[in-house]
């Protein structure tokens, strides 16, 4: 099992930093000679000798922690559940402080479907090492099997803040993530199966699957029953636009703006939407009020250029390009290229060369990333295909 795999890989870790680190140097030649044994039992894989050597250890000192707690790793790692959670037991009543043993404590419980105190166990690892990411996982994944995503959400993604490079971490917090999405969204159905919101769901799910048309359709149902929020009609908006229909779009984003009077977005929405759909005059005082309200570089400098070199207006459409230069993304660059097209019909030639080179630079190098993106994506799927290949041949 993949769970098990995973257990076993900290089992072994944490089971080295015991035998190599916690033994102190002045403890009997024997004593030392047995935790050595143990640890190379337990690096070669042989848990049952490396058990063999621990229990003989505590025989030798039975307050000696260290070796009850070993002793139950290595039982944990046979699935000797019960035996292992005595002899941690064990370790902890001698010494209550001792790194990790909760933590296994807590792993040990949880095998034995003794989820209660495995959670326990594992809050109290986290009182003594809040920055202990196994502990921080393993709390996730008790809470994700006992049915509470919501739960477990924060633990794995503190876990994944400490370590955001460990593929296992990352994966445990998207099922709960996804779990938790899950369930709210069970819940909202069951409140209402009729509800706006859950079309507006449907929608948005329509649109990371790159299917626009499926989410206006969701979008269209929802504003049936929702015809006031005007939340629905900025989202049918921008499917039209990802779909090319402008116009559309624009009449859309009117009825947001209608709905919200003075909301910035509503106005840089509609007056974006006009300039791509050739109705430069109505957007101009629209992009103009934006621009002030926002006093800073924004896409709507952009559109303004547009709107303003359309209607003949070129040294304005300059200092409005010039702005929308210093954006990123996309936008800059048709900004360099739009400004290039100014300067040119002001005569400034050297100015429109250089904007037309900055434009050219910025694209290729977008394109680049664009291009390196799609193969890393590609390499991705290769190698989960792979993976899910092997496994059906097991």
């Amino acid at each position: 099992m993949r769970l098990a795999s995973l257990q076993h890989r900290w089992l072994l870790a944490w089971t080295l930093i015991f035998a190599g680190n916690v033994l102190c140097q002045s403890a009997p030649d024997q004593l030392q000679t047995l935790f050595r044994q143990g640890a190379e039992q337990m690096h070669a894989g042989n848990a049952v000798a490396a058990e063999a050597a621990f229990h003989r250890a505590t025989e030798l000192d039975p307050s000696f922690a260290p070796a009850h707690l070993d002793l139950g790793l290595a039982q944990l790692k046979q699935g000797k559940l019960l035996e292992a959670i005595a002899s941690i037991k064990k370790s902890i009543d001698l010494d209550s402080s001792s790194p990790g043993a909760h933590l296994f404590l807590g792993i040990a419980e949880y095998q034995s479907n003794d989820a209660e105190n495995a959670l326990v166990d594992l809050r109290q690892e986290l009182k003594q090492d809040p920055k202990n990411v196994q502990a921080l996982t393993w709390l996730g994944i008790v809470e994700l099997n006992a049915g509470h995503p919501e739960l477990a959400s924060e633990p794995l993604d503190r876990a994944a803040e400490l370590a955001p490079t460990d593929e296992n971490v990352l994966d445990y917090c998207v099922q709960a993530h996804m779990a938790a999405a899950k369930q709210s969204y069970t819940a909202l159905y069951k409140l209402n199966p009729a509800s706006w919101r859950l079309h507006r769901l449907n929608a948005a799910i329509d649109a990371q699957a790159e299917d626009h048309k499926g989410a206006i359709q969701e979008y269209q149902l929802a504003i049936k029953l929702a015809p006031k929020e005007a939340e629905l009609y900025e989202g049918m908006g921008w499917e039209y636009r990802k779909l090319g229909q402008a116009d559309q779009a624009a009449k859309t984003f009117a009825e947001q703006l209608r709905l919200t009077p003075g909301n910035p977005i509503a106005m840089y929405n509609l007056g974006s939407a006009q300039v791509d759909s050739g109705q430069e005059s109505a957007a101009l005082p629209l992009l103009q009020q934006v621009v002030r309200i926002y006093n800073h570089p924004t896409g709507a400098d952009y559109y303004l250029g547009r709107a303003l070199a359309t209607a003949g207006k070129d040294s304005q459409a300059v200092v409005a390009f010039q702005r929308a230069t210093t954006l990123d993304g996309e936008m800059q660059w048709r900004a360099w290229y739009q400004l290039s097209q100014v300067y040119r019909r002001l005569g400034k030639t050297a100015e429109a060369h250089a904007a037309a080179m900055k434009c050219e630079q910025l694209k290729q190098a977008a394109l680049e990333a664009s291009a390196k993106e799609a193969e890393d994506w590609r390499k991705l799927n290769a190698v989960s295909a792979a993976a899910s290949s092997n496994a059906g041949r097991q």
